[in-house]
């Protein structure tokens, strides 16, 4: 058969990761007890990993562990100490996320191959260049890649590219998260994401009324389907995705075995005869059955709008079983014609008209008032089902009981279901050992003698029938018998025990020299302590930069704000790549005013770019570049990786790397230097006593967030077009976001601003401004060299009232009057600006 992409399945339990290799996984994704983001998922600790590799590589399966979170600065060691332990265990790769780690890797543990994880949000084509140049072996793409995008990279870098294919799809791009953490303070970059997206929410205006009907739409704005690309595998294929990833590591072992059994034969299919490929009606229906939100193939073909979204459920849907027909007052059952087949055991759940949903398992079934096991499509059945349900209501199957049994057949059973077949050679001669050699369909052999010798048989000699049958007793091995060739002496004979005692002996040689084909040379425990003390002394060893005067700067998308940020005192302002439609999209023009603006009045101007840049996009920033790279810039504001590695080819202006980078350790402070950046803006996530431990060994000038609602999601799924929008029937939206300033209402009451930027990306804001206006002397104090306002989305009196109350806090801590009175004064006044209050953000709190 063709060489195909690998099929990379998940495993949040030692249960799933049997499910995933006797499936048909080519490699399983799977987690330690810490540093990944899957923390509640039940994960493996060391010597479950070890013992997870010896079986998974003796069955030809490889594992990749997830490192896949944000690490600060004293938890690196421990990491690294963890990289070490999974590069002798012989686990095949990492999966890492933070910059830091990932550059330390590089440095301490050369040896362990590392994967991109999706966290890092590469999604254009110098993104992964600068992956491929900083380390890594492979790409977990961004799951808002389409298919000629995803085909685009692949002819220009012929990277190793991993794409999810199959599973729950983040609404917000991976990585750019921070709603579960300034919500709830659990970090989706953390490992600790509550999924507040999959909550209710409504469509309001800025006054906070209702601009889309609930009961009509669905309250579940921000819960995606999940995805489904089973019928476009021969277009992945031709795409030149190296691994096909199924999301999951925090589902049951059933839906693993369930999706990673039929994406197998699917991809097989594929490759036997692309111009024929199909999808089996039973396979759509078991993959529906096992779990889904509704299906979409993402954004393989495009933006599909609000056809992404899963409005009126969050969770598992089941497959449609049905109407209800009527109540049967003789035998007390509601009656259903059935549309899928019913088992008794199976679970269902009723969309009532009032009340919600009902669900039970069934206990009974009845047809023509008799009992059964079993009613297949298109019978009248009578369930007894509580509730307040009436004709017309839906009825769905959520659980399928044969369905489970069948999946759990395959990691609970003894006997293995995906085997390895083998060769065997056997030659028996009186007054010699026997001699076994067997060879596996990869070419490893393995061979031995037994321990007795042959003799002369007086009654039974062996027969070739009768040493198939003893040698084919394979059941709980991962092999079986294919063929065998014996060469016996008449009348020979070995005791049954000797010729048992010699398989196994083989077949455990042949198991360690599968494993060993996977096994990277080990690293030495003094080697790695060596580099690691060497790697985290050069860290240490650079001198901060140069105290300097400190700056305010201020974030701003229109003119007047601008004008406002400049006249009340700020040194900075951000301007010009970012704006919203409904303030209306900066223009060269606008660019070039407000150059002129701040020069005549001695504030720097930086240049602030999208955070997400797709090729076609990227090029038309970078054009923008050319065109004003003569006029007075004093930098460009970076938060997207694909820019990072192309700026310096458009201007020698400085790199200013944006929180979006997610700068949560001093390594990635260094790896970003070693990229050119000037200066880098702190994660939102770190506590105010990290950033003063990290401002005393810094190599850059750091800028920390300390005003404005922080955006909590960059999404290319638009809630206001799609629901109020022309998306959902295929026609060119009709742009509501330019003509009214919109928001999320959650059940608590709090309204979550949303902006529409150039490109048609959402942004949701916090609804809580971030105000640290009294502890200004505290991050002064610790070297943070700039504060900066976020102001993208406000207004130029909010922009007027913060940079004033900011630059007098400023001004006050650099002469030394500390006055608690004015700072309480000015958050109070600050207060008034959030209709929602304040927060303090992580400062103070930290991150779960």
């Amino acid at each position: 058969m063709i060489q195909g992409p690998e099929l990379l399945a998940p495993a949040g339990s030692w249960e799933a990761l049997v499910a995933a290799v006797q499936n048909g996984a080519d490699a399983v994704y799977l987690g330690g007890k810490m540093f990944n983001a899957r923390q509640s998922a039940n994960n493996f600790d060391h010597d479950e990993l070890a013992r997870a590799v010896e079986y998974a590589h003796i069955r030809g399966v490889r594992i990749y562990v997830t490192v896949n979170i944000l690490l600060a600065d004293h938890e690196l060691e421990e990491a690294l100490g963890f990289l070490h332990f999974l590069q002798n265990a012989g686990v095949d790769a990492a999966i890492l996320q933070d910059l830091g780690l990932a550059r330390l890797a590089r440095e301490v543990i050369p040896e362990l191959s590392i994967h991109a994880s999706t966290q890092m949000t590469v999604h254009n084509i110098p993104g992964v260049r600068l992956m491929q140049q900083s380390g890594f072996d492979r790409i977990v793409l961004a799951r808002e890649m389409s298919l000629e995008e995803i085909a685009a990279i692949k002819q220009e870098t012929g990277a190793d590219l991993e794409v999810f294919v199959h599973g729950a799809l983040c609404v917000c791009y991976s990585g750019q998260c921070l709603m579960s953490s300034l919500i709830g303070g659990r970090s989706g970059n953390r490992g600790k994401c509550a999924q507040p997206c999959r909550l209710q929410y409504r469509l309001v205006d800025e006054k906070g009324r209702t601009l889309a009907d609930p009961g009509r739409v669905g309250e579940y704005l921000l819960s995606p389907r999940d995805i489904n690309t089973g019928a476009y595998i021969p277009q992945l294929i031709d795409a030149g995705i190296n691994s096909f990833k199924i999301e999951g590591r925090m589902k049951r072992p059933e839906y693993v075995a369930t999706v990673v059994r039929i994406y197998r034969n699917l991809i097989d299919r594929a490759l036997e005869n692309k111009n024929h490929y199909r999808v089996e009606k039973k396979e759509a229906r078991d993959l529906a059955q096992i779990f889904n939100r509704d299906f979409s193939p993402g954004y393989l073909f495009g933006n599909p709008g609000r056809d992404l979204m899963s409005f009126k459920r969050p969770n598992n849907r089941g497959v449609r079983l049905g109407r209800v027909k009527g109540y049967n007052p003789g035998n007390k059952t509601i009656e259903i014609m059935l549309e899928e087949p019913l088992r008794v055991g199976d679970g269902i759940e009723v969309w009532v008209s009032e009340g919600g949903r009902s669900g039970v398992e069934v206990n009974s079934i009845l047809v023509n008032d008799k009992p059964v096991e079993f009613a297949p499509a298109g019978t009248l059945v009578g369930l007894s089902i509580p509730g307040k349900i009436r004709p017309g209501d839906r009825v769905f199957k959520t659980h399928d009981a044969a369905l489970m049994e069948r999946a759990r057949e395959t990691f609970t059973s003894p006997r293995e279901t995906r085997k390895i077949p083998l060769q065997l050679w056997v030659r028996a001669r009186v007054g010699e050992p026997m001699y076994l050699r067997v060879v596996d369909h990869q070419g490893f052999t393995a061979e031995g003698y037994s321990d007795e010798i042959c003799q002369e048989a007086r009654k039974r000699p062996l027969t070739a029938e009768f040493l198939k049958e003893q040698l084919d007793r394979l059941g709980n091995t991962p092999f079986a018998l294919a063929d065998l060739e014996a060469d016996l002496e008449d009348r020979v004979i070995l005791p049954v025990r000797e010729i048992n005692e010699l398989r196994r002996r083989v077949l455990a040689d042949l198991e360690q020299k599968r494993a060993g084909t996977f096994r990277r040379p080990g690293l030495a425990e003094h080697l790695f302590k060596q580099r690691l003390r060497g790697a985290f002394s050069r860290i240490h060893k650079h001198e901060p930069p140069r105290t300097t005067e400190p700056l305010l700067a201020v974030n701003v998308t229109d003119i007047t704000s601008l004008q406002a940020a400049v006249s009340y005192g700020a040194d900075i302002v951000y301007f010009g790549g970012e704006s919203y439609r409904s303030k209306g999209i900066v223009t060269e023009k606008d660019l070039q005013y407000g150059l002129e603006f701040c020069q005549k009045n001695g504030v720097s101007l930086v240049l602030n770019s999208p955070r997400i840049l797709h090729d076609n996009e990227l090029s038309s920033f970078t054009g923008l570049l050319q065109r004003v790279v003569d006029l007075p810039l004093n930098g460009i504001l970076v938060g997207n990786l694909g820019l990072l590695k192309i700026i310096k080819e458009y201007t020698d202006k400085p790199v200013i790397g944006d929180f979006t980078l997610n700068v949560f350790n001093t390594a990635t402070l260094h790896y970003l230097k070693e990229q050119g950046v000037a200066r880098a803006v702190l994660s939102p996530e770190l506590t105010i006593k990290q950033m003063q431990e990290m401002a005393a060994t810094t190599p850059l000038p750091l800028e920390a967030l300390v005003q404005g609602a922080l955006p909590l999601m960059n999404s290319k799924y638009c809630p206001v077009g799609s629901v109020l929008g022309a998306f959902s029937t295929g026609k060119k939206c009709t742009g509501p976001c330019s003509s009214k300033r919109c928001g999320l209402k959650d059940r608590m009451g709090l309204v979550f601003p949303i902006e529409v930027d150039r490109y048609c990306r959402m942004h949701l804001f916090n609804a809580k401004d971030l105000c640290v206006i009294e502890d200004v002397p505290v991050l002064l104090a610790s070297g943070i060299t700039v504060l900066r306002i976020e102001a993208k989305k406000e207004n130029h009196e909010y922009v007027a009232r913060t940079v004033n109350h900011y630059r007098k806090a400023i001004t006050r801590y650099k002469h030394g009057m500390r006055d608690e009175r004015k700072d309480r004064e000015a958050k109070e006044d600050l207060e008034q600006l959030s209709a929602a209050g304040i927060t303090k953000g992580h400062y103070f709190r930290g991150v779960i």
